[in-house]
């Protein structure tokens, strides 16, 4: 019983040493003690917080389907009228095709 409590003590003693060890080295700071005086020079974070867009806009399109191809990424300025997005249609370009092509008639030779 006596052996554990030895080992446990020793064990301790060499996790706190490597522990003392390992560190890393306290981050040197200089206090400066509060003076009136004039201001020589502003900093400013521009880093830090969200930014937020003025306005935001939902798409709602009349008709679903894959987009083929997106045309501005997140972030981008986007001017009024611009093309954000176009959808994958070639199957809807095929149906007017056909559309089209039967609505031509050709004349009847008599």
């Amino acid at each position: 019983m006596k052996k554990r409590i030895v080992f446990a003590a020793i064990g301790l003693f060499f996790v706190r040493l490597f522990y003392l060890l390992s560190r890393p080295e306290p981050v040197v700071v200089s206090i400066v003690s509060v003076e009136l005086g004039t201001v020589e020079q502003t900093v400013a974070n521009t880093r830090a917080g969200t930014v937020k867009a003025c306005q935001r806009s939902r798409l709602s399109l009349p008709i679903g389907g894959q987009i083929a191809q997106l045309f501005v990424k997140e972030g981008d300025h986007v001017e009024a009228g611009q093309l954000l997005i176009s959808l994958w249609n070639e199957d809807r370009a095929a149906q007017v095709a056909v559309s089209q092509a039967s609505d031509f008639v050709a004349p009847y030779c008599v």
